[in-house]
């Protein structure tokens, strides 16, 4: 695992540059599931929703779209993905300047956790800011 900070001195939210949700579903199972959900944060949030990977990438072990998003929107988004997630996971991780621990030790879940194959990513990278939004809510949360 990752080396993880002593715990003598508290870390800063000034770390955080953006955040991101994965949510994980099944192409043959949960897919209908998992657009219905993307659609619903699209009309509600501004967001960026990334691309479909119906197979794995990167560090995870399944099917799943990224939501990019900047830090002020968490306080509505995050709350209103444990009440609408339905049968999918969701793992939610800041981007610091460690994608390892992000992804491994600071994630949040939201439903069953998955596994996730952080030794496939960098202990350290550049700051990942939010990324323009792609979305144009039209609804609130």
């Amino acid at each position: 695992m990752t080396d993880l900070p002593d715990g003598s001195v508290p870390r800063s939210n000034s770390e955080i540059a953006s955040f991101h949700a994965h949510v994980y579903y099944d192409p043959n199972a949960t897919r209908p599931e998992a657009e219905r959900l993307r659609s619903w944060i699209g009309e509600r949030f501004a967001v960026t929703l990334g691309r479909w990977h119906d197979v794995k990438v990167g560090p995870h072990d399944q099917a799943m779209f990224q939501v990019a998003f900047a830090s002020e929107v968490f306080p509505a988004l995050v709350p209103w993905l444990m009440l609408n997630h339905g049968r999918l996971s969701i793992l939610v991780h800041p981007n610091t300047t460690n994608p390892r621990r992000d992804h491994q030790a600071d994630p949040i879940w939201i439903g069953p956790a998955l596994a996730v194959h952080a030794d496939k990513l960098p202990e350290q990278a550049a700051l990942e800011p939010a990324p323009p939004p792609n979305t144009q809510p039209v609804l609130r949360p």
